[in-house]
C-alpha cells in the first residue's frame, strides 16, 4: 500500500476523481487544513497545572464581579447581579426579563485577542451550580444556556453545533466543590489582524430539541443563570489557569448510604398497575407497554393477574383494540407507541402467552367501533370496563354485580336513594352508526324503584364530538320485576356518526342492566370483525413488511426497527408459518443493526436491499460502539434495546438460543466502560457517569449515572448483568451497589406513571432484582476508576478516543459534529481528580476532496431534522424569538470527505440543505494537539499517512505501546489506526 504523505498539493482532487479511484491504492491525500501555530508571545509563562501540562499564559482575563477588572474591559451589564459564589469568588448572574422571555440578561465587554491563528475563549464556572429545585429539576426546565457572541454575531449554534453553547446548566453538579473550564474558539476571520474584540455573553432559556415549532423549541428563562466567574482569552487549545487561582480540592469519595425504601415504593407501584390493568383499564385502549405488562403479570406469581383467565382475555382485547384502531388509521402502525417498532410487541406477547390462549384466536375480534363495548358487563372489576360515570353526576352508586345476571356472569347495578337522587353511566368509547333506523335496547331488572325509574337514552354525536339532537329516553316499568327488554327505534339524525348509550336510574331503588343491544337496519353494510387469527396475521405481516421497506440508519433506530421486524415475524411463525421469514432471514435484520453484518438499508418492493450507505457500512464499529455519525453519549447507551432484542429471540414459546447475539451485545456493553467518568455526586459520594461531553446528539452535562447500564424509560441498572451474566458486567454492576448508587436511580420506576415505565418497573421487581441478588461476586470494576490500569481505546469509524493515563482521563471526538463537510473542529474532555476541562478546538485534517459546503447563517442547528421536501421544520430550524441574530461562522467553507464509490453521491441532486449527510464530514486523517497530547488518526481504509516533522513536540511516549517517539520523527499511520503521543 503506497504511502500518502501529508504534504500540500497544487490543488485538491475533485470528489468524483477520488471516488473513481476509491477501490485502488495510492490515492493522493489533500493538504492539512488550518494554521498549526499561534505567533502571539505570552507576557509570562503559566505554571504547569496539577496534571503537569504546560501552556502559554492567557492573553486576557476578565474577573466578573471585580470592579477594576470590569472597568478595564469596558463591561456593560443588563439584567445582571454581582454575587459571591464558590470558594468565596466573585461572579455575575444573568437574570430573566419581566415578563419572562427566552432571552435573559447580557454581559458585554472587550478582550485582547491574537491577530494571527486561533484565539480561544475559556469560561470558568462553579461545578456545584445546577438546577436543584425539585419540581424544576424533574422536568429540566431550568437548563439555562449561556451563548457567546463576538462583534454582535453569535459564535456557533445554540444547540448541537460543532461550536456550541458557552454552557448548558443541568440537573446535577458537574464538578462538586471545584471549578471547571469550558473552551470555545473564536472565528479566525473575526480576530485576524486585530488585538481586541468585543464579546458578549447572553443568558437563554432551555431548548427542547424535538420541538416542531418555535413555541415547542424555546422555553422562557424564569430564574437567574448560573454564576459566571471568569473569562480568559488564550492561544493554546488547552487552557492552563494562571498561577495562584483557587480551583478547589480533589474530593474524597465516600459510599452513599440509605434509600432502600424506594424498593417498597416500586413494588407498591407495580401491584397498583397490575390490579388496574386486570380489573379497571379499558382493554381496547391499552398501549403496547400495558399490553405486555399484563401478559408478564399473568406469568409472574407475584402479580394479581397470575394465571388469571381475565388477564389473557384482556391482553387479546388490547390487541383487538390495536387492530381496530389501525384499520381506522394507518398511522397506528407507522407511528406506534415505540417509534420504528410497529406491531412488534403484539408478536412478542403472543409468543409469551401462546400456550395459554386456548381457542381464543378462533373467535371474532372484539371492540368493533360498530358495536357497544362490553354490552354484558362481563369485563371489569368493581366497575365494568367500557362504561363511565360522568363527573357532574355524583348521586347514586354504580357497580359491576357478579351475583345477578340475565346471561353470562355479571350485570350493571345502579342504586339511588331519595326522591331526587339518580345514578347514571354511559358507554365509552362511542359507537359508530350509519344512516337508517337502528334499534337500541337493554334488559332491565328492578327492585323497589319509584319515581321516573330506570331507562335507556341513546345520544347522537357528529364526527367532531358535538351533540346532535336531544334525549331519547325510554323507561322500564317501576316497582320490583324480573328482566324486561326496553328498546327504541331511532333514525340516525343528519350529521350524526356515533352514539353513546346512557343507562340511568332516577328516583329511589335499585336497577340492574344487562345485554345492551344495538341492531342495525336490514341491508346495512356494517363491517363484521374478522377472526382474531386472521386479523393478527394481517397486522403482523403488514408491520413487518412496512418496516423492512423503511429500515432507518441511525443505530438505535435500526435496532428498534430490527426488534419489531423480528417480533412480528415470531408472531407469524406461530399463526401462519408459510408467511413467516426463515429464522436466518429474520435474524439478519438483527445482525445488521448490531454490526455483525453490514447495514444494507431499506428494501424495495421485491425485498432487495437498497444499500443507501453502500455494502460495507456497519452500524456498530469494530471498537464496539454504536454508530450514527460520530460518538454518541446517552443515545449510544443502547443496552435496553440489546436486552429487548436478545429476549425477543430467547423468551416465550419457540424461543431459541442466540450465543452470537449475546457475544456481540456483551462486547458492545463493555465497550461503553471506557467512556465513563468516575467522580462524586452532589453529596460527595462516589459515582460513575456516562461520558457525554464529546457526544454528538442531545447530550446532558454531566452525563447520567451509568455503570453497566443506565436508568431510562426501558432500562434499569441491573438488566444487562442479569440478562448476559458476563463477569465484567456483573462486577461493574456490583460496584454500583457498593457505591450506594442503585437506589437514587430508581425514582423514575417508582414515580413516573407512564405505562412504558411501568413495564420497566415490573421487570425490575419480578425478574432483575431477585436474579441479581443471586449472582456470584465478581472483582471487575469500571475501567476509568483512578486505581484501574491505563488504557488507550480508539475508534476510527466514530473518530473518537478514550485514554486513561495515570490520574488523568482524556476523551476526544476528532470527527466532531461534522454533518455536512470536514469542519476541522475537535471536541475534548479532560478529567483529573481535581478539575475538568471541556473544549472545542481547532485541528488539522487531510484527504478531503475539492467539493465544498458553505456554512449557512443559521442560529439554532447546523442541520434540520426533517426529511427532504417536508415543510414542518425549515433548514436550520426555527429562529429563536426576539431580535434577528446572525451566525459568526456563516460563510465558512468545509471540504467534503471522499466516500466509498458504492454510496450514492449526496451532492448530485439529492442533498437537502440542512439535513446531516452521512460520511462526508469524516476526514481521512486527523492531527489533533491538546496540551501534552498529540493524536493522529487515519480513518481511511486504503491510505498510509506520514506525520509531518515536529521538533516542538517530543520526545513523547506512544501510550499504546510505551515506546518513545523522538522529536522530529515522522511516524507512519496505516489504514484505520491511531497514534496517541504524550510528552508529559
Amino acid at each position: 500500500m503506497p504511502d500518502a504523505p501529508i504534504t500540500a498539493v497544487p490543488s485538491a482532487p475533485r470528489r468524483r476523481d477520488v471516488l473513481k479511484y476509491a477501490g485502488a491504492t495510492g490515492v493522493v491525500a489533500a493538504a492539512i487544513g488550518l494554521p498549526t501555530a499561534v505567533t502571539a508571545t505570552p507576557a509570562y509563562a503559566a505554571e504547569p497545572d496539577a496534571a503537569g501540562a504546560r501552556g502559554r499564559a492567557p492573553l486576557d482575563v476578565v474577573v466578573f464581579g471585580d470592579t477594576d477588572s470590569e472597568t478595564a474591559h469596558n463591561l456593560t451589564a443588563a439584567l445582571s447581579d454581582t454575587v459571591t459564589g464558590g470558594l468565596g469568588q466573585s461572579a455575575r448572574v444573568l437574570n430573566p426579563t419581566e415578563p419572562a422571555s427566552y432571552a435573559g440578561g447580557t454581559l458585554k465587554f472587550e478582550v485582547a485577542v491574537s491577530p494571527t491563528g486561533t484565539t480561544y475563549v475559556t469560561v470558568r464556572l462553579w461545578g456545584d451550580d445546577y438546577d436543584d429545585s425539585s419540581a424544576e429539576a424533574a422536568s429540566g426546565t431550568d437548563m439555562w444556556r449561556l451563548q457567546l457572541f463576538c462583534e454582535g454575531k453569535q459564535v456557533g449554534h445554540q444547540d448541537q453545533g460543532a461550536v456550541d453553547n458557552l454552557d448548558i446548566l443541568d440537573t446535577a453538579p458537574r464538578t462538586p466543590g471545584r471549578f471547571f473550564f469550558h473552551t470555545l474558539p473564536l472565528p479566525e476571520k473575526m480576530t485576524a489582524g486585530r488585538k481586541k474584540v468585543s464579546l458578549e455573553i447572553r443568558a437563554l432559556g432551555r431548548i427542547w430539541s424535538y420541538g416542531q415549532n418555535q413555541a415547542q423549541l424555546y422555553y422562557n428563562m424564569t430564574t437567574p443563570s448560573r454564576g459566571i466567574y471568569r473569562l480568559y482569552t488564550h492561544t493554546d487549545p488547552r487552557f492552563v489557569p494562571p498561577k495562584g487561582e483557587v480551583q478547589g480540592p480533589a474530593p474524597t469519595p465516600k459510599p452513599r448510604t440509605g434509600g432502600e425504601g424506594i424498593l417498597d415504593d416500586i413494588k407498591a407501584r407495580v401491584q397498583k398497575d397490575q390490579k388496574y390493568l386486570l380489573t379497571s383499564a379499558t382493554p381496547a385502549t391499552l398501549d403496547g407497554w400495558a399490553m405486555q405488562s399484563l401478559a408478564e403479570g399473568y406469568l409472574w406469581s407475584g402479580s394479581p393477574a397470575y394465571q388469571q383467565d381475565a388477564a389473557v382475555d384482556r391482553v387479546l382485547e388490547a390487541i383487538d383494540g390495536r387492530y381496530m384502531a389501525w384499520k381506522a388509521d394507518d398511522t397506528v402502525m407507522t407511528g406506534s407507541d415505540q417509534q420504528w417498532q410497529g406491531f412488534g410487541r403484539v408478536g412478542l406477547v403472543l409468543a409469551l402467552l401462546w400456550e395459554h390462549l386456548g381457542d381464543r384466536l378462533d373467535t371474532q375480534v372484539t371492540g368493533s367501533p360498530y358495536a357497544i363495548a362490553n354490552p354484558g358487563f362481563e369485563s371489569g372489576a368493581d366497575t365494568p370496563t367500557g362504561w363511565e360515570k360522568p363527573g357532574w353526576a355524583p348521586g347514586g352508586t354504580w357497580a359491576r354485580d357478579t351475583t345477578v345476571a340475565r346471561s353470562g356472569s355479571a350485570s350493571l347495578k345502579l342504586t339511588a336513594t331519595g326522591a331526587g337522587d339518580y345514578s347514571y353511566v354511559y358507554s365509552a368509547p362511542r359507537t359508530r352508526v350509519g344512516s337508517g333506523t337502528y334499534t337500541y335496547g337493554a334488559w332491565i331488572k328492578t327492585d323497589g324503584v319509584t319515581g321516573l325509574g330506570a331507562h335507556i337514552d341513546p345520544l347522537f354525536f357528529d364526527a367532531s364530538g358535538n351533540l346532535v339532537g336531544s334525549d331519547h329516553k325510554v323507561y322500564a316499568t317501576t316497582g320490583t320485576h324480573d328482566w324486561e327488554y326496553v328498546s327504541v327505534d331511532l333514525a340516525t339524525p343528519s350529521g350524526a356518526t356515533q352514539i353513546e348509550m346512557h343507562l340511568r336510574l332516577t328516583g329511589p331503588g335499585t336497577a340492574w342492566f344487562d345485554d345492551v343491544t344495538l341492531v342495525a337496519p336490514t341491508g346495512t353494510d356494517t363491517p363484521v370483525p374478522p377472526v382474531r387469527k386472521d386479523a393478527y396475521v394481517d397486522m403482523l405481516k403488514s408491520s413487518r413488511d412496512y418496516w423492512r421497506r423503511h429500515f432507518p440508519h441511525y443505530s438505535n433506530q435500526s435496532q428498534i426497527c430490527a426488534i419489531g421486524i423480528y417480533q412480528t415475524n415470531r408472531g407469524l411463525r406461530l399463526l401462519a408459518p408459510d408467511l413467516a421469514l426463515s429464522e436466518d432471514k429474520a435474524r439478519d435484520y438483527l445482525y445488521q443493526s448490531l454490526g455483525i453484518k453490514p447495514y444494507l438499508g431499506p428494501e424495495d418492493a421485491d425485498g432487495n436491499p437498497t444499500k443507501p450507505l453502500g455494502e460495507s457500512y456497519y452500524q456498530v464499529t469494530k471498537a464496539g460502539l454504536t454508530r450514527e455519525l460520530g460518538y454518541v453519549g446517552n443515545y449510544g447507551e443502547v443496552m435496553d434495546w440489546l436486552v429487548m432484542m436478545y429476549e425477543s429471540v430467547t423468551r416465550g414459546y419457540g424461543g431459541q438460543e442466540a450465543p452470537e447475539l449475546r457475544e456481540q451485545m456483551v462486547r458492545m456493553t463493555k465497550a461503553r466502560g471506557a467512556f465513563r467518568v468516575v467522580d462524586v455526586d452532589g453529596d460527595g459520594c462516589r459515582i460513575s457517569r456516562i461520558e457525554t461531553v464529546i457526544g454528538w446528539r442531545n447530550e446532558v452535562y454531566p452525563g447520567e449515572i451509568g455503570y453497566a447500564s443506565r436508568t431510562a424509560w426501558d432500562s434499569n441498572p441491573l438488566m444487562t448483568a442479569v440478562a448476559f451474566k458476563d463477569p465484567d458486567i456483573v462486577g461493574w454492576t456490583q460496584e454500583m451497589i457498593a457505591d450506594g448508587q442503585l437506589y437514587p436511580q430508581l425514582t423514575l420506576q417508582a414515580e413516573h406513571t407512564w405505562t412504558r415505565v411501568g413495564l420497566n418497573a415490573l421487570r425490575f421487581v419480578s425478574h432483575d432484582w431477585p436474579e441479581f441478588q443471586a449472582l456470584a461476586a465478581r472483582p471487575a470494576r469500571i475501567p476509568t476508576g483512578w486505581d484501574r490500569p491505563d488504557f488507550v481505546v480508539t475508534d476510527e469509524e466514530n473518530g473518537c478516543v478514550a485514554v486513561k493515563n495515570g490520574k488523568e482521563l482524556l476523551f476526544a471526538s476528532l470527527y466532531w459534529r461534522a454533518r455536512q463537510g470536514v469542519n476541522n473542529y475537535a471536541r475534548i474532555h479532560q478529567v483529573t481528580p481535581t478539575d475538568q476541562r471541556s473544549a472545542t478546538i481547532r485541528q488539522r485534517t487531510a484527504g478531503a476532496t475539492g467539493d465544498t459546503f458553505t456554512a449557512r447563517d443559521w442560529i439554532l442547528w447546523d442541520y434540520a431534522i426533517n426529511d427532504p421536501g417536508a415543510a414542518a421544520i425549515p433548514p436550520g430550524g426555527f429562529p429563536p424569538p426576539g431580535e434577528t441574530l446572525h451566525q459568526a461562522l456563516a460563510g465558512d467553507v468545509y471540504h467534503l470527505a471522499p466516500v466509498p464509490a458504492d454510496v450514492p453521491d449526496p451532492t448530485l441532486g439529492v442533498h437537502f440543505d440542512g439535513v446531516e449527510t452521512m460520511l462526508v464530514g469524516r476526514a481521512p486523517f486527523y492531527l489533533c494537539e491538546y496540551g501534552d497530547y498529540l493524536i493522529a488518526m487515519n480513518t481511511s481504509t486504503d491510505k498510509v499517512f506520514t506525520l509531518p516533522a515536529r521538533t516542538d513536540f517530543g520526545p513523547a511516549r506512544d501510550l499504546a505501546t510505551g515506546k518513545t517517539v523522538g522529536a522530529g520523527q515522522c511516524p507512519k499511520l496505516g489504514p484505520r489506526s491511531t497514534l496517541v503521543l504524550y510528552r508529559g
